[in-house]
């Protein structure tokens, strides 16, 4: 949901997503004189608790400070601002006040409030679900019950606890909910799976199959999913075939597919009295690592023939047939089209598809998704899981009048990225290792879960979310001539829906605001002057503001976004 107040000199904007608000600031600059310090942030709940979001960026000039209240003092230099720690479906008052003076002592000449509502977790036709997915994070690291271990080091209420706190609700209010909603023989669930080896969901399936659910799944029958692997050290790490077998589930078992060069899906599909009725898909492996570890994203469908469509697309995979075949099972139920100009609503692209590939070319749904993202007015955001493909190389290098925010899971890829486009900022997955005073060393997902990728593994990006007609692409491609002609996959295309397109930015943003100094710090370590993103102290020379009225730059062109943003309604 968007919301604005604009009833006093300070002006204030917001978008709530289900577990994130991204707030922003405007006022004339004519009021700002010369001694504006930075805002206080300070928000209100339910229970009339109220908590300070100032951030932990401190004044050098109090450091040495003998009292700590003082030394910790805190405020926010930036007209834009987050708040990563609030409820779904949950009502909040952000009072924002300017303050004026020195870092020792400042007061407010300005202030106003901003009501805002979380989006529900499950409402509507769609409902989005993301893991934490930071384990390489101050608050896991911190977390004294947690102690920064693996979580297989843990054990009992420390493990529940470390569990909810990095599965958030994908786990529970997502997967599992999916699952144990079919309660009788009146339903049945259709599932296809990559990796299918987390015994918790693969339990929960056993427990729906008991219940008299007609339970009937396509694993990858590919040796690197479905066979065990021992390594050099004995460990061994049990794939699709044995975790099944100790599930229950062999009986489920319709189809070990084979054909693909991934056989990549992780989509369910739910019927109740045999007519197809729900979906849920996204990019999250039924794994420890896919679950608990690397961030990933859950999507739940309510469309009747939406699900129809899924419905059809498993039948087809249905006796491992070849990739040929099933990609005119792909292109039956959804042909290639031009993806700029298609009304508002719900569409799904299924892989394989494109076939008979062309050597040496790209293909056509691939270059589809590039037109798409060129055609953009307004913000791109995207997440490379891997590498970029060549077709994305053209859109991202040249200058556009557009925003584009690109998060890589590797920074060997984001350093690839070449663009004159300073509106075009890049970042990877990365922990903090430093040593700055008062950070706690972090961990990535392949200490705390064996991942093997470590960071970001969600598959989706976003055309103009705050217009009229904003765009989201979600599902379980990674936007790769392999994933189009190679791979089974499933993708969404979701036009004209701003619920999705809140609850998608507000995640995006999430993870690119928790990358990007760490991504910057492993840069900064090349260079020994320059300040590490973690330590550099905040501004007192009362110029930290200039960026934001200065329309040539990044900083003014996203406040500009939420000033002009569609649908907005008075909070």
């Amino acid at each position: 949901m968007r919301y604005y107040n604009e009833d006093k000199d300070l002006k204030l904007f917001a978008v709530s997503g289900t577990q994130t608000v991204l707030l922003s600031f405007d006022i004339d600059i004519s009021k700002l004189g010369n001694d504006f310090i930075g805002f206080s942030v300070e928000r209100l709940d339910k229970n009339n608790h109220t908590s300070f979001l100032n951030g932990s960026k401190r004044f050098a000039s109090l450091a040495e400070n003998p009292d700590s209240k003082i030394k910790n003092t805190s405020l926010v230099q930036s007209f834009y601002w987050q708040d990563y720690t609030v409820d779904p479906g949950e009502t909040y008052t952000y009072t924002i006040r300017p303050m004026f003076g020195t870092a020792l002592k400042h007061l407010p000449k300005f202030e106003n409030s901003l009501i805002v509502t979380t989006e529900k977790l499950h409402d509507g036709r769609h409902s989005v679900y993301f893991n934490y997915g930071v384990t390489g994070s101050q608050a896991y690291a911190k977390n004294s019950e947690f102690g920064n271990k693996p979580i297989n080091d843990l054990s009992g209420i420390a493990l529940r606890h470390a569990l909810s706190f990095l599965g958030r609700d994908l786990w529970s209010e997502g997967l599992l909910k999916f699952v144990q909603q079919a309660g009788d023989n009146k339903f049945s669930i259709y599932g296809a799976f990559y990796e299918f080896q987390y015994p918790g969901f693969l339990s929960e399936l056993k427990a729906a199959k008991d219940r008299g659910v007609d339970v009937q799944l396509i694993v990858s029958g590919k040796a690197d999913q479905y066979d065990d692997k021992k390594y050099k050290d004995g460990t061994v790490r049990y794939n699709n075939k044995t975790m099944i077998k100790r599930a229950g589930l062999n009986r489920c078992i319709k189809t070990l597919r084979t054909k693909p060069s991934q056989p990549h899906n992780k989509f369910m599909v739910l019927c109740k009295d045999g007519k197809p009725a729900q979906v849920w898909t996204g990019s999250t492996n039924i794994t420890l690592a896919g679950i608990f570890g690397q961030c990933n994203t859950g999507h739940w469908i309510e469309d009747a023939d939406i699900a129809e469509k899924y419905l059809k697309y498993w039948k087809g995979l249905v006796g491992d047939p070849t990739m040929s075949r099933q990609s005119k099972v792909s292109e039956d139920i959804q042909a290639d089209t031009n993806l700029i100009d298609l009304p508002d609503g719900t569409y799904v692209f299924f892989s394989p598809r494109d076939w008979p590939k062309v050597k040496n070319s790209t293909p056509v749904h691939l270059q589809h998704y590039a037109d798409l993202i060129e055609s953009a007015n307004e913000l791109v955001c995207i997440i490379f899981p891997f590498n970029m493909d060549e077709v994305f190389g053209s859109v991202f290098a040249e200058d556009k009048k557009y925003l584009r925010l690109l998060l890589f899971e590797s920074a060997s890829d984001a350093q690839k990225v070449v663009s004159n486009d300073t509106d075009v900022k890049v970042t990877a997955g990365a922990v903090y290792a430093g040593d700055v005073k008062g950070w706690t060393k972090e961990i990535s997902a392949k200490a705390t879960t064996g991942a093997g990728i470590l960071y970001v593994h969600n598959k989706f990006f976003i055309i103009d979310p705050l217009a009229v007609n904003p765009v989201v692409v979600t599902g379980s491609a990674n936007f790769s001539a392999n994933s189009i002609w190679n791979n089974d996959e499933n993708s969404l295309l979701i036009k004209g829906d701003p619920r999705v397109a809140d609850i998608y930015l507000t995640e995006f943003d999430r993870l690119f605001v928790h990358f990007w100094p760490r991504y910057l710090s492993t840069l900064d370590k090349k260079d020994a002057k320059k300040p590490q993103g973690f330590s550099k102290p905040l501004d007192e020379t009362y110029t930290w503001y200039y960026e934001y009225y200065d329309k040539s730059k990044y900083s003014e062109k996203r406040k500009q976004l939420f000033i002009n943003m569609a649908g907005a309604k008075k909070g």
